[in-house]
C-alpha cells in the first residue's frame, strides 16, 4: 500500500471549485517540504451514442476545459510552497481515476474537497462520498467552509 514515511505523497481531486483548491491547500501542507502531491482532473467521456464527429468534438472539448484547469493551478505563493507538484488529467469517472491514480502513485492518503451539491448528498459530494467506498487508503473530505484558502488565484 502506501508508503508512510518523511516524505509523503499525496493525491488530490481537482475540479477549480473553492472546495477543491481547499483541498490543494490541505494536500499541500500534509505533503510538506519534500512531499508529492498529485493534482487529478477528471472530465467526464461523452455517451458512445453521440457517433462520430460528435464525440471527438466533445472529448476535445472536455480535455481541453481540463487542461486549462491544470495550466492554471494557483501553485504560487508561499501557503503551497515546499512540496513538488504534478497533474494527471483522466478521462472517465472522477472518483475512480482518483481512487487508480492514489494507487498507482502509492499514495499515502486522497484529498477531495465536498461541494455538497444534490439533496442526497448535502454533507458529501458524489466525487468523495464514492471514493470513501472504493479507495484502499484514507480519504481526506475537505467541505469549502472549513479551510478559507490562501491560494491567490
Amino acid at each position: 500500500m502506501a508508503s508512510t514515511g518523511a516524505h509523503p505523497t499525496i493525491v488530490v481531486g481537482y475540479d477549480g471549485s473553492e472546495a477543491s483548491r481547499a483541498a490543494l491547500l490541505f494536500g499541500a501542507r500534509q505533503a510538506g517540504a519534500g512531499g508529492r502531491v498529485f493534482v487529478v482532473h477528471a472530465y467526464d467521456l461523452p455517451p458512445d451514442m453521440l457517433g462520430w464527429p460528435n464525440y471527438d468534438h466533445l472529448l476535445s472539448e472536455r480535455r481541453g476545459r481540463g487542461e486549462a484547469l491544470l495550466r492554471e493551478l494557483p501553485l504560487g505563493g508561499e501557503a503551497l510552497a515546499g512540496p513538488e507538484y504534478a497533474t494527471e488529467l483522466i478521462g472517465g469517472p472522477p472518483a475512480e481515476a482518483i481512487a487508480d491514480v492514489a494507487r498507482v502513485r502509492s499514495a499515502d492518503e486522497i484529498v477531495v474537497g465536498a461541494r455538497g451539491l444534490g439533496r442526497v448528498r448535502t454533507l458529501l459530494g458524489s466525487v468523495s462520498h464514492e471514493l470513501l467506498h472504493i479507495a484502499d487508503r484514507p480519504v481526506v473530505v475537505i467541505p469549502a467552509a472549513a479551510i478559507k484558502p490562501e491560494i491567490d488565484t
